[in-house]
């Protein structure tokens, strides 16, 4: 087992290496395509559970269950679009996402936390107004996000 692994470690570093050079050479265009497209989806499935929430549709638990489901699957997915040279092509992100990669960050983390205590509402089976505040929770760390780094 030992020799496997040790034979094993120069393929997995090597590999490692490669998808690392191959990750800084995406084309800008095609990461903020990329991170454009995830962000659709976000809207496609935030949007109706954000009118659940507001009172501006009727609830829908297996809507709603179903759209919490897909938004936590995508919520790590979009970040990786905001690649080097991505703040140049036609992009609403503003400067200050790369200028202030840090607080970036910690709306990102804040985004996914929310997205998460979600995730734990419904695995306790939390009552209908308790989803309904935590999708509201969802929408505001996404303004939040949106009024520091978008335009």
């Amino acid at each position: 087992m030992k020799k496997y692994l040790l034979r094993s470690l120069p393929v997995a570093l090597l590999g490692a290496l490669m998808m690392t050079g191959t990750a800084q050479a995406v084309d800008p265009e095609d990461a903020i395509e990329y991170r454009q497209g995830v962000f659709k989806a976000f809207s496609w499935n935030f949007g109706p559970m954000a009118g659940m929430a507001q009172g501006e549709i009727p609830f829908n638990e297996e809507m709603f269950l179903q759209r919490a489901d897909q938004l936590a699957r995508l919520a790590d997915m979009p970040w990786q679009g905001f690649t080097e040279d991505s703040d140049l092509g036609d992009t609403d992100a503003k400067m200050e996402v790369w200028e202030d990669a840090d607080t970036f960050e910690q709306k990102i983390e804040e985004f996914k936390e929310e997205v998460a205590a979600l995730e734990a509402l419904i695995d306790e089976g939390a009552e209908e107004m308790q989803l309904r505040r935590q999708a509201g929770n969802i929408g505001q760390s996404c303004q939040a996000c949106h009024d520091s780094f978008r335009d």
